[in-house]
């Protein structure tokens, strides 16, 4: 069996491949980047160089009927936000092998943070309160209690522009608009969680939850502590029979004070959360086939991106006690044994995408992901 696994450059992928590998399939992995990190590891066969599917929707689709075609693929995996383009171009690809995602209309209710809170607004667990922004308006109806609101725009990622509790000043910068819309949501005080789980047809199949303990920034995580709260697992449950989700699909959630639960956010793709099966792979392929005989659960021991820690949480907490001692007691999730490639992989990696930021003038956050992202616009005439 061959799989073809989307989005190289995440370190998702490379679980991924790590996990194919050791259950037998022949693994090759596909990106618009040159050295993405997942196509130096040893448990990646070949690489697929591919167009952006952001700059030419069709001609990212008909290069991936091509690999597919070549190769003799039975299973394509995506891992970032490319399934918006794999969703859109599956009549295409269906016919030629497996693809695991859902409908397009799917994945963009659960991808605008606005149509997202809209439809769990009746489930056990909801969102904050929630108001979808698209004019200045809107925004000024909220200015005067500012502070008791986050904002950010309806179609994001890593939290790179979301305000929150702003002063007036910095929600001066915020312009919504029908094309480029923003969320207000009402600010709950606590702890963050976060969630991947892999679904087929509704069935919860593997599930894990965690802190992200240390981040960048205010966005992705870099430190995974594992979590196992009911009501996560709970509304996972009810999620997968009310939509019927196939695919992998991560959420945010806060804990607040009373020890509620609020789901924040829908991420329908793969999250750091994967990285917490690494000692059960061959399990988590499994997970992809129909009917388990249980839900596929995590390690309980926390993973990190260690050269994250080192060069981005570690500065400013060298002399933190705590901070080594969850370093110590935490596995890197790129660089195994036997497998060591991946760490010079992330220098060429991080080299290739401060060119792209340079060259897009942008930040390197944005640079990571600006072409293969999808931020609700048009992918051909006849979608609006």
């Amino acid at each position: 069996m061959h799989v073809l696994i989307l989005g190289a450059r995440a370190p998702a992928c490379l679980e991924w491949a790590r996990s194919f590998d050791e259950a037998g399939w022949t693994v090759s992995v596909g990106d618009s980047l040159s050295h993405p990190l997942s196509r130096f590891s040893r448990s990646a066969q070949h690489f697929v160089r591919l167009p952006e599917p952001r700059q030419n929707p069709a001609a990212w689709v008909e290069a991936l009927a091509t690999a597919i075609s070549t190769l003799g693929i039975d299973l394509l995996l995506p891992t970032c936000e490319e399934v918006f383009y794999l969703a859109h171009g599956l009549e295409r690809l269906t016919p030629l092998c497996r693809v695991l995602t859902s409908d397009f209309a799917l994945l963009h209710r659960l991808h605008h943070k606005g149509q997202f809170a809209a439809m769990v607004n009746n489930w056990e667990l909801t969102t904050p309160e929630t108001h979808v922004l698209t004019d200045h308006h809107h925004l000024l109806a909220l200015a005067g209690e500012a502070t008791q609101w986050v904002f950010k725009p309806a179609y994001s990622r890593f939290a790179s522009q979301t305000l929150i509790r702003p002063s007036a000043p910095q929600l001066t910068k915020v312009q919504p608009s029908d094309v480029a819309p923003w969320v207000a949501q009402r600010f709950v005080d606590g702890r963050e969680l976060c969630s991947f789980s892999v679904l087929l047809d509704g069935e919860l199949h593997a599930h894990s939850c965690y802190h992200p303990c240390y981040r960048v920034g205010r966005g992705s995580g870099i430190y995974f502590k594992p979590s196992a709260p009911e009501s996560v697992r709970q509304f996972l449950e009810q999620f997968g029979r009310d939509t019927g989700y196939t695919g992998q699909v991560g959420f945010d959630f806060i804990e607040d004070r009373d020890g509620r639960f609020h789901v924040l956010e829908c991420n329908p793709r793969a999250t750091s959360g994967v990285h917490l099966f690494d000692n059960q792979r061959r399990s988590l392929v499994s997970s992809l086939n129909n009917s388990p005989e249980r839900v596929l659960e995590p390690t309980p021991e926390p993973r990190m991106i260690a050269l994250a820690m080192l060069l981005l949480a570690a500065p400013q907490r060298a002399l933190s006690a705590p901070f080594w001692r969850d370093y110590v007691a935490a596995r890197d999730v790129i660089v195994q044994k036997g497998d060591l490639w991946p760490l010079v992989a992330q220098v060429l990696s991080l080299g290739e995408i401060i060119t792209r930021a340079a060259s897009r003038r942008c930040g390197l956050l944005a640079a990571s992901t600006a072409d293969l992202e999808w931020n609700g616009q048009p992918l051909c005439e006849h979608q609006q």
